[in-house]
């Protein structure tokens, strides 16, 4: 259900491409520059937002659809801690039905 709702494309931040990851900070700094930032927070504007990317596209780091208190990865552990065993993510597919704009 968090895949059909959410739309992840990765399961963890490390699973981003260096060259994805490079893309959208380089985005973000230029936004950053034309909406007048100083030159030492540019970085650090870049940084927050790219946090905010990663909240949207990897699966372990979006919120839980049924408890925005709760990200997926918080989930994990919880469920750990609870059976006791080592619970993992490792791949995961997406189905889109419908037609596609043209």
């Amino acid at each position: 259900m968090q895949i059909a709702a959410m739309n992840p494309r990765y399961i963890s931040r490390e699973d981003v491409p260096r060259e994805t990851v490079e893309h959208e900070l380089e985005i973000y700094r230029t936004q950053a520059r034309n909406e007048k930032k100083p030159d030492q927070v540019i970085d650090r504007v870049a940084t927050g937002r790219l946090e905010k990317f990663y909240q949207e596209v990897c699966l372990l780091e979006q919120t839980f659809i049924k408890d925005s208190g709760r990200t997926i990865k918080d989930l994990i552990l919880e469920l750990t801690a609870k059976t006791g065993e080592k619970i993992t993510i490792r791949r995961f597919r997406r189905f889109h039905l419908g037609e596609n704009g043209s």
